[in-house]
C-alpha cells in the first residue's frame, strides 16, 4: 500500500504535464485568440511528385484552415509562401484578416520555408534567428501593440528529433529484427543529440523572455514531450496554457508516435488562459494545431 502510494507522490508534479480536466470558460470581453500549427509546408514538396486529386485537396484544406480561422495571432511552424506558384502564394491570403507579419527567409518574403508570425495589430519590433541552418528550425520574437497593451510573442521550432517509430513497427511486423534494433540503436542517438541541441537553442529563448518589458507568450513546436528539458525551463517562466485550460491528453503529432504532446503555447502569469483546444479534427498535417483564448489581466 505504501508503495503506490509513494509512486504517486513522486508523479505527481507531472500530473498536471500529461493530462488536463477543465470546465470551458465563458467568453469575455477583451478576449485574443492565438493559433499555433505546424503547417508541413502545405505539403508542397509531396506536391510536384502527388499532384493525385487527393493531395490538391490535402493541400487547399490546409492552407483554408490556416487563413480562415479566426485568431487575431497566428504563429505557423514549416511555413511556406512561393509567390510565383499560385497554389502557394499564402502571404497575400494570411494578410487579409492579420495584415502584420513578420518571416524569417533568406529569399525574402516571395520565397518562404520557416517560421511565421501574423497578427491582427501592429508589430513594433522584431528579433529572429535560426538555429544554425537553414531547415526552418528557430524563433521569430514579435513585440505587438495590442489596444493599450503590449505583448511579446515568440515562435519556435527546435530541432526536430528525426524520429520515425513506425520505421520500427514496420520492421517488427515483417520479422526484421536485426534491422528494427538498428533503428531502435539511432533512435537513442538521435534522442541523446537533439536534446542536446535543445539546450542550446531555448537558452536563446530564455534570453527573450527574462529581458521581456512585456507579457509574453511561447508557441510553437518543441520537438520533445512535456518531460523534457526545454519543456520544462520554459514552463519554470510561463504558464502553460493546456495545463491551465486543457482536457484529456492533448496529443499534437499525427503520425507515430501519436500518443504525444510537442505543440505547445506558454504565457505569463499576467495572461488569463480562458480556453485551450487541440484541433485533432484538422488531419492536414503531420501536427494538429493548437488555439488559446486568453485576457490581459487587469
Amino acid at each position: 500500500m505504501i508503495l503506490p502510494i509513494i509512486v504517486l507522490l513522486i508523479g505527481y508534479p507531472f500530473i498536471r504535464r500529461t493530462v488536463g480536466f477543465h470546465f470551458k470558460s465563458e467568453e469575455k470581453e477583451n478576449t485574443f485568440r492565438i493559433l499555433s500549427y505546424n503547417v508541413y509546408g502545405f505539403h508542397h514538396s509531396d506536391f510536384w511528385t502527388d499532384k493525385s486529386p487527393k493531395m490538391k485537396a490535402t493541400i487547399k484544406q490546409s492552407i483554408d484552415y490556416s487563413v480562415n480561422t479566426k485568431a487575431e495571432i497566428k504563429c505557423l511552424q514549416e511555413y511556406y509562401n512561393m509567390k510565383s506558384t499560385p497554389r502557394f502564394s499564402t502571404l497575400d491570403s494570411l494578410r487579409k484578416d492579420n495584415p502584420y507579419y513578420a518571416l524569417i527567409s533568406p529569399w525574402g518574403p516571395e520565397r518562404v520555408f520557416s517560421l511565421g508570425i501574423f497578427s491582427k495589430y501592429p508589430i513594433i519590433q522584431t528579433k529572429k534567428s535560426t538555429f544554425g541552418s537553414l531547415n526552418g528550425n528557430g524563433y521569430i520574437m514579435a513585440d505587438i501593440a495590442r489596444k493599450n497593451d503590449t505583448i511579446r510573442v515568440i515562435n519556435i521550432q527546435l530541432q526536430s528529433m528525426g524520429i520515425r517509430v513506425g520505421r520500427v513497427v514496420t520492421d517488427i511486423k515483417e520479422n526484421a529484427f536485426n534491422k528494427a534494433e538498428n533503428q531502435a540503436k539511432d533512435i537513442y542517438y538521435q534522442l541523446k543529440n537533439g536534446f542536446i541541441s535543445h539546450s542550446k537553442e531555448i537558452k536563446m529563448v530564455e534570453k527573450l523572455i527574462d529581458n521581456s518589458p512585456y507579457p509574453v507568450f511561447v508557441c510553437g513546436d518543441f520537438n520533445e514531450t512535456p518531460y523534457g528539458n526545454a519543456y520544462g525551463n520554459i514552463r519554470d517562466r510561463l504558464n502553460n496554457a493546456f495545463e491551465e485550460a486543457g482536457n484529456g491528453f492533448g496529443f499534437t503529432l499525427n503520425r507515430s508516435p501519436k500518443f504525444v504532446r510537442i505543440d505547445n503555447q506558454f504565457c505569463s502569469e499576467s495572461i488569463e488562459v480562458l480556453n485551450f483546444e487541440t484541433h485533432r479534427h484538422i488531419p492536414y498535417s503531420d501536427h494538429f494545431p493548437t488555439l488559446g483564448t486568453y485576457r490581459i489581466k487587469k
